[in-house]
């Protein structure tokens, strides 16, 4: 790599390889079609840092092309507990030096809360900091109310966790979120356990009034309905969220529970900003069924591809 660092595109995906509630190993075919669109993410679309849901035991940095092993790391659980975290963030070291990270987990009525990782990065050439969190909650799988409640409290404690992280280098640092929370931009968790808003202008106005008064923008409200317009002419495939639901399509199969949340500091017009234009669902063939009009089996989750991207300060005359 050479010149100063002007992007960094990112990915998120939830891959269904562990999933919580199948015991059972992904097949080699599931696990080849992962390997081959995470070379993608990397190859074709040029990320740098990729955040990996349903990874727990695997050695993500194994996926990657061999000429790219050696100059990349990960931050993954390798405690081998039976309750490991799933979630795991791989990343170019020449672009990023992870300076600290936090396993966000707490207890809710004896129940294990796994909230997310929370990781620090030194960024490359232009400096500073990078706070990246990934996160997968709690699905509703079993007992929809406890799940819900188990959500909140990992807003919570993630919430927390992200605060005590910003002020470990500057409150004004740059706030990366990613997630597949199993909650939509418009449920609780996202009103009084961990603040966000559709609204840009509202996160770029607000100013805190306590120490934990944090506000973050939530750009997954533009996924909420059909990604292509309709116009009686075309037929373009449903495309309604970031998953949907195995077996038979419901009128609700369609979720957006993979979002993407920034701090006010990464919607500015100077130093590390998000690049909203490129940001979006990952939707190529190998990932989404075009005909079926979902993801491809056996996945039920579409990856998110963004970038931040350097803007100079303006010049003064």
């Amino acid at each position: 790599m050479s010149g100063a660092l002007e992007r960094i595109p990112f990915a998120w995906w939830n891959t269904k390889v562990s999933p919580p509630s199948i015991r059972a190993s992904a097949t080699e075919r599931h696990r080849t079609a992962v390997v081959d669109i995470l070379r993608a993410l990397v190859e074709q679309h040029g990320c740098l840092l990729v955040a990996l849901a349903e990874v727990q035991g695997e050695n993500v940095l194994g996926w990657l092309p061999d000429g790219l092993r050696a100059s990349w790391n990960a931050v993954s659980d390798t405690s081998g507990e039976r309750h490991a975290f799933d979630v795991a963030i791989a990343y170019d070291r020449r672009t990023l030096t992870l300076m600290d990270h936090r396993w966000v987990r707490t207890y809710h009525a004896t129940h294990a809360v796994r909230a997310g990782l929370v990781a620090t990065f030194g960024v490359h050439d232009r400096g500073g900091w990078l706070i990246v969190a990934a996160a997968h909650w709690r699905s509703n799988v079993g007992d929809a109310a406890g799940a819900d409640a188990l959500r909140s409290r990992s807003a919570e404690v993630l919430r927390d966790a992200i605060l005590a992280s910003t002020e470990a280098v500057g409150e004004d640092v740059p706030v990366l979120i990613l997630g597949d929370f199993n909650a939509e931009p418009f449920d609780k968790q996202f009103d009084a356990s961990l603040p966000t808003s559709r609204s840009r202008a509202a996160v770029q106005r607000h100013r805190p009034r306590s120490r934990s008064d944090l506000l973050f923008y939530n750009a997954a409200w533009r996924w909420l309905g059909e990604r292509h317009a309709w116009d009686g002419e075309q037929q373009p495939p449903t495309l309604a969220g970031t998953f949907c639901s195995t077996g038979t399509v419901r009128p609700t199969s369609w979720r957006t529970f993979d979002q993407v949340l920034v701090s006010p500091s990464l919607l500015r017009r100077d130093g590390w900003s998000l690049d909203e234009r490129i940001l979006g669902i990952h939707d190529d063939s190998a990932v989404f069924d075009r005909a079926g009009a979902r993801p491809r089996a056996p996945f039920d989750h579409l990856p998110i591809v963004g970038h931040l991207r350097w803007l100079a300060p303006p010049t003064i005359d």
